[in-house]
């Protein structure tokens, strides 16, 4: 199992290369992906794929709440911090 800084710095190096657009130092964990652009909403389901991958559990898309994908930090609690406290598939 990833630690949480190993988790969050792999979700920051998605970022970066699926934008293509912006630089690494320019996203940090409170960065607001989508409002910025950084992503595109197109993006958000190769996203959901990776994030599956990285908890290596499926995520359940009709339970998505708006903000989910804000940022790292609220990509981080809502997939991954829930998740790992509780041990189970927590969506």
């Amino acid at each position: 199992m990833k630690s949480e800084s190993q988790i969050r710095c792999a979700l920051r190096e998605w970022v970066v290369q699926a934008s293509g657009e912006v630089a690494a130092e320019d996203v940090d964990d409170e960065t607001p992906i989508i409002e910025r652009r950084i992503l595109r909403s197109a993006q958000v389901m190769d996203l959901i794929l990776y994030l599956e991958e990285l908890r290596g559990g499926a995520i359940d898309v009709e339970q998505l709440a708006a903000g989910a994908f804000r940022s790292i930090d609220a990509i981080y609690e809502r997939f991954f911090e829930r998740f790992f406290a509780e041990g189970s598939d927590a969506q």
